[in-house]
């Protein structure tokens, strides 16, 4: 597990801006809320993060359970889109139900969902290194590809594309074999979960986007890697798409991050709300805001 600060995660986000859809900001300020149940008439749909924003490792937010009791009150259409990789829509639904939530697999839709749209049209799995635990939802569509895991992240010769699918498993020294084997070398890059980093109990922990952008840096990769989470519109198009809502501005996207969830929420036309209880829990959400030039319609403490 790598672990690390709000200030070198909004570093590495910064650095990789060219990955991630143009900012475009709200022409007004952030307007500081108690909690959506003050902003949720607007709204035809919420579309909710999920680390950070419902739960912090196993444990649910405080007052995330009561406002997803009160969007079905109101039978307001609402979905968690997540950038988990270890979970499809339907495990997360089971996971989520053991954490106290009620979602249905319609109500969840995740990174790994949206990868696996990839992983089902390669053509040579051979030439796909991925790095994720030899266990894995995705295991029958993983079959042919070469699990760098295994390889204790040693690239072979015969790999020209890596996916970076989840860190869990993932070491400090498996991460240095990579940089290693793949130094002088070009690859197509991809990855499952673009998150730099989620809030794991009272840390930050390391997550694909970090170990993707570290191998980028230190071998000096020339490729924009192909995104399959937020902020990247493909999952966001996904979960718009499927609610059948025509206006973008009826969408709230409720999140914990600047550069994934609200950047790209608003980059989609959404209003977007910043929760303060994950990534930048105790930290000035202000000045979060004017480092990384990403800013939301609606501040709140939590859900």
């Amino acid at each position: 597990m790598v672990v690390l600060t709000p200030d070198i995660l909004n570093q590495r986000y910064a650095q990789h801006l060219d990955w991630y859809p143009a900012i475009k900001n709200p022409e007004t300020d952030p307007a500081f809320i108690s909690g959506i149940a003050e902003i949720i008439d607007q709204f035809e749909l919420v579309l909710l993060d999920s680390y950070g924003v419902l739960c912090r490792g196993a444990t649910s937010v405080e007052g995330a359970i009561e406002a997803i009791a009160l969007m079905r009150e109101k039978k307001k259409a609402f979905c968690v889109v997540s950038n988990d990789t270890m979970t499809n829509k339907q495990v997360a639904a089971e996971k989520y139900c053991k954490r106290g939530f009620d979602f249905t697999a319609k109500e969840v839709l995740t990174s790994l969902d949206i990868t696996e749209q990839f992983l089902n049209d390669i053509s040579h799995p051979d030439s796909v290194g991925v790095i994720a635990p030899l266990e894995h939802p995705s295991n029958s569509l993983l079959t042919d590809t070469v699990r760098l895991n295994q390889y204790h992240g040693d690239i072979p010769e015969s790999v020209d594309t890596l996916l970076f699918l989840t860190g869990a498993g993932w070491t400090a020294k498996m991460q240095e074999n990579l940089v290693q084997s793949g130094s002088g070398r070009q690859f197509h890059l991809h990855v499952g979960n673009p998150d730099m980093g989620a809030p794991n109990g009272e840390h930050i922990v390391a997550t694909p986007g970090y170990f993707l952008s570290d191998f980028v840096e230190r071998t000096r990769q020339q490729a924009t890697p192909t995104l399959y989470g937020k902020p990247d519109p493909s999952v966001f198009s996904e979960a718009f798409n499927q609610a059948g809502i025509t206006d973008p501005s009826k969408v709230l996207m409720v999140g914990d991050t600047l550069y994934t969830d609200i950047l790209g929420g608003n980059a989609m036309g959404f209003k977007t709300l910043l929760l303060e209880c994950g990534i930048y829990l105790g930290r000035d959400i202000k000045e979060q805001i004017k480092k990384a030039g990403v800013v939301p319609d609606f501040i709140a403490p939590q859900l």
